[in-house]
């Protein structure tokens, strides 16, 4: 069974989830909110979502499209994680929700992957084009403090963690490693990460790079290859300029498959029949394949 969360339900969750589920089948359970989903479903003329299964933890709620409800998407979310830690779900999809709203709410996570890394010691953020495909050594990090996570020891453990499930979900396909530094640091002028940190710890795994982080992307484009990216705005750029109708990203190091699609609530859309449904039927579709590896 795949596991498919609402998200924010006053953001484009039900929205994009009910147009992605009239071009894809499967064995689905949706966790969410019945009247946003109910609602959404008659505004867009769309109903196939209702063959499937809904589980409503908050039947009580009334959404307002366009404002938050992030107590809500909690529980929506950890309702899923009972499926998912008895067995019962193979993989898990998570529409989008607000991380604002979570810590504001007193909810002490940077959103989904954040909670999932302290729940279960792991979990690598990846995004994954049938192009481009990313890996990010960090993720929800001011700038400042993801530069001083690269040193040798937290990339020879990164790695060493992402490889395995690089081996298994993804034979084949090739990882190489972007940059910190303007032009790879240019020897050592520009930079000195790349000559003692990077470079001697890829050449332990075999990795090609580091490359220029400014064509880095492109060779991976054009070769179909992983790339390992330093910093998350260093990755998602590039990765969401070519492929934000097509990709999805993807939690490595868990025990069971998770997706979702690569965009935001869309809070000042929601509501208006402007979504599109193309990232989040790329996270589904991803999570029926993978979930044949398990």
């Amino acid at each position: 069974m795949i596991v498919i969360t609402g998200g924010d339900p006053g953001g484009i969750g039900p929205e994009v989830i009910i147009r992605a589920l009239e071009k894809t089948e499967g064995d689905f359970l949706i966790i969410g909110s019945r009247k946003a989903f109910e609602a959404e479903g008659n505004r867009l003329g769309l109903h196939r979502w209702k063959e499937y299964p809904l589980l409503d933890p908050v039947p009580g709620l009334t959404p307002e499209t366009g404002n938050p409800h992030g107590e809500a998407s909690f529980l929506y979310f950890l309702k899923a994680l009972e499926f998912m830690d008895s067995g019962e779900g193979k993989a898990l999809v998570t529409a989008p929700v607000s991380k604002a709203a979570w810590i504001s709410e007193g909810r002490q996570f940077l959103g989904h992957t954040d909670f999932l890394g302290k729940r279960y010691g792991k979990a690598i953020m990846g995004f994954w084009s049938g192009g481009m495909k990313v890996v990010l050594f960090t993720h929800h990090l001011p700038l400042r403090r993801a530069l001083d996570m690269v040193n040798q020891e937290n990339l020879k453990g990164f790695i060493t963690d992402l490889l395995p499930y690089l081996e298994r979900f993804f034979p084949g396909e090739e990882l190489i490693s972007a940059s910190v530094n303007p032009h790879a640091g240019e020897g050592g002028k520009m930079g000195k990460e790349e000559e003692e940190v990077i470079r001697p710890v890829l050449e332990d795994f075999a990795i090609e790079g580091p490359f220029p982080s400014d064509t880095v992307f492109l060779k991976a484009e054009i070769e179909g290859k992983w790339v390992l990216s330093f910093f998350h705005d260093q990755a998602l750029g590039p990765f969401k300029l070519l492929h934000f109708e097509d990709g999805a990203e993807i939690t490595l190091g868990l025990p069971w498959i998770r997706t979702s699609p690569c965009h935001g609530t869309g809070f000042e859309i929601a509501g208006k029949g402007e979504a599109s449904g193309g990232s989040m039927l790329a996270a589904i579709k991803l999570a029926l394949r993978l979930s044949n590896l398990l």
